[in-house]
């Protein structure tokens, strides 16, 4: 059986036979291998099928009992002629044409009992057998590179005999990773793949429970539905337990989404649209009103302009467009948007910044107990100005909308119900999202909050500098950063919760940390295992050649003991390498455990210390959100500002003095020298 980092880590050598020769090339990776899996799985079914008839009936299956056993052993059907094997022997003009007709047929021979087509649009994803786009008759993808790419991962079994779903699923995740990774600057990266950390501190704090609905509206690739499977699986031994549902609007990343449930072997139900303006889940019997969700998760696209779809470029007096600074035309709203889902209660927010209007439809999509963690642009937490008097700053001012729907979220719609849904805020660091600089937060609603929390909000500051690590134009949260941001947002300030959460925490972490551990110590013996023993062949060898001049009383040649010296430094810096390598991967893992443990110590002295605490989080009261005009920006209430280091006058004197003193003596020595040289001179 494989692992899923050597799996992940071959699957990602498919994008050097790729990259370059086509655009979004990763929808190329991931239908193919989706692909490959169903057609070397769907063997492996058979011949399980076989076995389990076998063992249970002491015969072999009749043709007719195979039929059966056939049919019922697939989740999905690949008709003859439509396998990987036949795509592979196809000969080299036929061969894009030979896949694009085997993913095509499969996507309209798999139909449920509802009359869906379950495949269409998620396998067939990628055209295969388009034509170049200069006319020149050949095709876009050239069937030599389709040929090198189908050699390369038909070398890789990926049925159930050598990959397992968990295995083939984190395989599959980590390409998508791989794939943001390479393109962090761009929007794409963005749009498919929130980072595993954030998506992380969401899940672990809403905690999902048996038979909870989880709703992701703008999904991506599907990383926080995934995660809450995962968290079902481990905390309550079934992924299957939660209900997972997705709507995407972009079509590639809606396809990549709906086969990482697959791979993962999940039943999810997720929806390709504009969730704003064509929300897919709704209630059976009122096509007018949202379906609600135990818990939402999501990362919807920060500050989306033209949001309703209702902007039309502005015109100048010679009606030309009228361009921004980066080029684009300036846009003018002239059509009011009506939501006919009754979403946007609170407000309509500016046709111009689609932040609260996301906002509002995860809202609208909680039940009467739901809990939500979003993650947002922090202008949400301050933008928008409130209502001014002409008593009060001279002038007349309407409270802006942004304001308006903030103050709704905190106080409940018409402002009298006190009703505060922001259960929790977490400022991030900026630059830790692919795709944007725009410095993030997450918040958490909570529809139903304990009653001790009702009138409270927990705000946590983790942009502090040294709480992240900064890599070249991103900036990354660490295990244990993690653990703190988890830490305080579980405890809510109480030492004790954070005492056992900590604990619970260090085992699991310490625990991943050994498995990856280990895995780089294998992966570090076996990459330099054929070169070694390549190596020590042709030292054995030199060592033969010189025993066998020994044994006829002859001496080694010049060249043989060359030969033996060269061989065996070469050998010796080979075993240095992997050595250094594995000291590498060791002091790593030693570091990562060091600062788990260094966070722990200032996590626990810093709840012990009411002044400290200031300066990681604060518990809220609703009556200074109001005295601060509900601007929940951080530094109004936690202590964002660095401390000025502290200096031991004393010992400051007593440097100074003794700098003045080396002053003195430096002085006196360069006065003697001078006096010698003069007197030389004279």
């Amino acid at each position: 059986m494989i692992r899923k980092q050597a799996l992940g880590s071959l699957l990602f050598g498919m994008a050097d036979i790729l990259r370059d020769k086509v655009e979004d090339y990763k929808s190329y990776i991931l239908s193919l291998l989706f692909f490959k899996r169903l057609s070397d799985n769907y063997q492996w079914e058979i011949e399980n099928g076989k076995k389990q008839f076998t063992e249970t009936n002491s015969r072999e299956p009749s043709v007719r009992e195979l039929e059966v056993i056939t049919k019922k052993m697939h989740d999905f059907v690949i008709p003859k002629g439509c396998f990987w094997e036949d795509v592979r022997n196809a000969s080299i003009d036929k061969k894009n044409e030979t896949l694009d007709k085997a993913v095509g047929t499969i996507a309209d021979q798999n139909v449920d009992q509802n009359g869906k087509y379950i495949l269409k649009g998620i396998i067939n994803t990628v055209r295969w057998n388009e034509p170049a786009p200069d006319g020149s008759g050949g095709k876009k993808l050239d069937p030599e590179v389709l040929s090198n790419l189908i050699n390369y991962l038909g070398a890789v079994d990926l049925s159930n005999k050598n990959v397992t779903v968990d295995v083939l699923g984190d395989a599959y995740e980590y390409l998508i990773k791989r794939f943001a990774d390479e393109n962090k600057g761009g929007t794409m990266a963005g749009q498919f793949y929130t980072p595993q950390e954030v998506v992380d501190i969401i899940v672990r704090y809403l905690k999902p429970e048996p038979g909870d609905t989880i709703y992701d509206p703008t999904c991506g690739s599907g990383g926080f539905l995934l995660n809450a499977a995962k968290y079902a699986r481990i905390n309550h031994q079934n992924a299957k337990s939660v209900r997972l549902f997705g709507q995407e609007l972009v079509w590639n990343t809606w396809a990549i989404c709906n086969i990482n449930m697959i791979l993962h072997g999940l039943d999810a139900r997720i929806e390709q649209g504009d969730t704003i303006r064509d929300p897919k889940f709704k209630e059976e019997d009122n096509p007018l009103e949202l379906r609600t969700f135990n818990k939402v998760m999501a990362n919807f696209p920060f500050s989306l302009e033209n949001w309703a779809q209702n902007g039309e470029p502005k015109k100048d007096k010679k009606g030309k467009s009228v361009l921004k600074k980066d080029g684009t035309p300036q846009l003018e709203y002239k059509k009011e948007f009506t939501d006919s889902y009754n979403r946007l209660v609170y407000g309509i927010p500016p046709y111009s910044n689609g932040d609260f209007a996301f906002l509002q439809h995860i809202i609208a999509s909680l039940d009467d107990k739901g809990k939500a963690g979003v993650v947002c642009p922090q202008g949400v937490l301050f933008r928008g100005q409130p209502e001014k008097t002409e008593e009060e700053d001279g002038q007349n001012r309407k409270a802006d909308v942004e304001y308006i729907i903030r103050r709704g979220f905190l106080q409940g719609i018409d402002f009298k119900e006190h009703i505060n849904i922001i259960d929790a805020i977490v400022v991030l660091p900026s630059n830790l999202f692919y795709g944007t600089t725009i410095p993030g937060a997450i918040i958490f609603f909570d529809k139903n909050k304990p009653a001790e929390r009702k009138n409270k909000v927990l705000m946590v500051y983790a942009a502090k500098k040294g709480w992240y690590r900064e890599d070249a134009n991103m900036s990354v949260l660490e295990p244990h950063d993690v653990l703190r941001i988890s830490t305080m947002l579980e405890s809510w300030g109480d030492i004790e919760i954070a005492k056992t959460w900590i604990a619970d925490r260090k085992l699991q972490l310490n625990s991943t940390i050994q498995i990856d551990l280990e895995f780089d110590i294998s992966e570090i013996e076996k990459d330099a295992a054929e070169e070694i023993a390549i190596k020590s062949e042709k030292l054995e060898k030199a060592k033969q050649a010189i025993k066998d001049k020994e044994s006829q009383h002859k001496k080694p040649t010049k060249s043989e003991l060359k030969a033996l010296e060269t061989n065996q430094k070469a050998l010796d810096k080979l075993l240095a390498d992997k050595e250094a390598k594995i000291n590498a991967v060791k002091e790593k893992a030693a570091k990562q455990r060091q600062a788990i443990a260094d966070v722990e110590t200032e996590l626990l002295q810093m709840f012990a210390d009411p002044e400290l605490r200031k300066r990681y989080f604060a518990i809220v009261d609703m009556d200074d959100i109001e005295e601060n005009e509900f601007n929940l920006n951080i530094p109004r209430y936690v202590d964002t500002f660095e401390p000025e280091e502290q200096i031991d006058l004393q010992e400051a004197i007593r440097d100074f003095q003794k700098a003045m003193q080396t002053e003195s003596e430096t002085m006196q020595s360069l006065n003697e020298l001078l006096k010698t040289l003069t007197g030389n001179k004279q």
